[in-house]
């Protein structure tokens, strides 16, 4: 007679990935890769999802509800479902509390269905990150399974929520305008992509503004910080050999400073005429808007939001 065996957990797809979110004092600004592993195959998927709630051709009014969901897991499936529900459930909150409250008990309600469903071991492992601007004001939350927990300053998951961890202990503040925190997200994920296994492909980025209009940051603008983040981030790691060598005399020092800001200066202009391309690439084949004028992110400028719809 042979003794029976335990049983194993079947093979999945492992949570290789890289997500993040930053609060700020403006709003939050939430982040993630798009690689996906299976076996030794890795193809490219969006793992981050911007949702307004909103009527078709409007913008995301200061006052509406919009959501980012930013997700890891060993099942993709599991995972959609959950916040496609998570979604469709929310969009009757009447107020920030009521929808962040909406969205914790169906991530609760779809695991404890989700136990009755999968023998036990098989449950799907999910980390979710998600964030909620309503009535001019954003909330950020970290989920682990049926855990939900709100968040006040960052937040990370995956294979790279390590490497996210190490960097936010290290540049995070509360004082850090959205601005800034876009800049983080940008060189998380450049640095997770760089140096953490299993992270890669295209780098997402979303902002739920307090006031003013939220969305996706278009790719060719991410491209062009990403880019920038990656040369500085060498020179940066350079100059630590000169800060320290303290046999250098003071005016070799200041002319190698002089060198490094201008290089610097160099590839700030480079990067701002790249995105000018793109935008006037994208003006040329769809038309000129009616005003015309984004900001720094591709959103519409407050005075062009209230003429045209925005693209989100």
């Amino acid at each position: 007679m042979i003794a029976d065996k335990p049983i194993k957990e079947w093979p999945q797809r492992k949570a290789v990935t890289i997500v993040a979110g930053f609060k700020s004092w403006e709003g939050l600004v939430l982040c993630a890769d798009t690689q996906e592993t299976i076996g030794d195959a890795k193809r490219h998927v969006p793992k981050l999802r911007f949702e307004p709630r909103e009527k078709a051709g409007d913008g995301v009014a200061p006052d509406e509800l919009a959501v980012v969901f930013c997700g890891a897991t060993n099942d993709g499936v599991f995972l959609d479902e959950m916040v496609d529900r998570a979604w469709i459930e929310v969009q009757d909150a009447t107020s920030l509390d009521e929808a962040c409250d909406s969205i914790r008990q169906t991530i609760k309600g779809y695991y404890r269905e989700a136990t009755g469903l999968y023998q036990p071991g098989y449950v799907p492992r999910t980390e979710l990150i998600f964030g909620v601007k309503m009535h001019r004001a954003s909330r950020l939350f970290y989920s682990l399974g049926p855990a939900v927990t709100e968040r006040d300053t960052y937040s990370s998951g995956g294979v790279g929520g390590y490497m996210a961890d190490f960097l936010a202990s290290r540049m995070y503040s509360n004082v850090l305008g959205l601005r800034e925190c876009v800049i983080l997200a940008a060189y998380t994920l450049f640095q997770a992509k760089e140096h953490v296994e299993g992270c890669g492909g295209e780098s997402h980025i979303a902002i739920l503004r307090n006031d003013g209009l939220s969305g996706s940051v278009n790719w060719y603008r991410i491209e062009a910080l990403t880019e920038l983040l990656k040369v500085s981030d060498t020179t940066a790691g350079n100059m630590l050999f000169h800060v320290a060598d303290l046999r250098s005399s003071k005016e070799d020092f200041r002319q190698l400073l002089d060198g490094v800001v201008a290089e610097l200066e160099s590839l700030r202009d480079r990067s701002k005429q790249d995105i000018q391309f793109h935008v006037n690439m994208l003006k040329a084949f769809y038309g000129e808007r009616e005003t015309g004028d984004e900001d720094e992110y591709g959103f519409p400028t407050p005075s062009a939001s209230q003429k045209s719809t925005p693209e989100q």
